[in-house]
């Protein structure tokens, strides 16, 4: 069964996060329908409802804010207690909307998939 979007039929946001450019829809989309060395990570919003992007996470369950795919892995810190793998952003400073709309596809013709040698390597 399908658990969101499919990647490739999708419109999505330009956006740089972490100095690099990812793009970003408010949809939840099918991990399934996303090619090999693409990045899916979800963003969680503010507690206050306020459409603040606050946290990065390999998967959000509260406060889903939307999906971020990238070309080039995001480095994630590891909860010692949960092993949560997320990453907590200042929307002030490490997220800005570029104001262009674009494709899965022409997004990578733009910045094609590089290969993480390890866990290390991920910005």
């Amino acid at each position: 069964m399908s658990c969101g979007k499919d990647a490739m039929a999708e419109k999505f946001e330009e956006v740089t996060v972490f100095d690099q450019p990812m793009i970003f829809t408010c949809l939840r989309i099918d991990r399934e329908t996303v090619p090999k060395g693409v990045y899916l990570y979800e963003v969680q919003h503010d507690s206050n409802c306020q459409g603040i992007p606050v946290q990065i996470a390999e998967y959000i369950l509260v406060n889903h804010w939307g999906t971020l795919l990238t070309s080039r892995p995001i480095r994630l810190d590891t909860h010692p207690a949960s092993g949560k793998r997320y990453r907590l952003l200042d929307p002030e400073k490490d997220w800005n909307y570029e104001g262009l709309g674009t494709t899965l596809q022409e997004y990578l013709k733009k910045h094609p998939p590089v290969k993480a040698k390890h866990r290390g390597e991920e910005r």
